[in-house]
């Protein structure tokens, strides 16, 4: 089994800070939502985690049967991304399908009102023609 580099560790330990960092400020400043704050949290605290114990990523290859262990890490962040991929095409759809119902609310309202003008009119038209 190869241990990572200490350098490699130091980059990780430090993109991981500037990750929490970063995902705290748009956390306060409102602009990520909580189910996704968590995700990126959780992830950003996995990051840090293994850079500093950086056995635990010998030690996670050597259970799962890994040759090279830095490449623990690199197929846990794939894996991170295709459930972040996932998650967020989970979430557009759902958006699509609220505004194509919107959308069709609105035109069954718009239908309705100019139903209602028509009639407004037509209910005028006869009441000048009955004076």
């Amino acid at each position: 089994m190869t241990a990572i580099p200490i350098i490699q560790r130091l980059v990780a330990i430090l993109v991981s800070l500037i990750l929490l960092l970063v995902t705290v400020q748009l956390i306060r400043k409102r602009k990520l939502r909580e189910e996704y704050a968590l995700l990126w949290l959780i992830a950003t605290f996995s990051i840090l985690i293994l850079s500093i114990f950086g056995g635990i990523v010998g030690s996670l290859a050597r259970f799962l049967n890994i040759a090279y262990s830095p490449t623990l890490p690199l197929v846990a962040g794939i894996l991170f991304a295709l459930v972040v991929l996932l998650s967020l095409s989970v979430a557009l759809s759902n958006q699509a399908n609220q505004n194509r119902d919107l959308a069709q609310e609105i035109a069954l309202m718009e239908y309705r009102l100019r139903q209602l003008e028509n009639q407004h009119a037509n209910d005028e038209f006869n009441a000048t023609q009955n004076t």
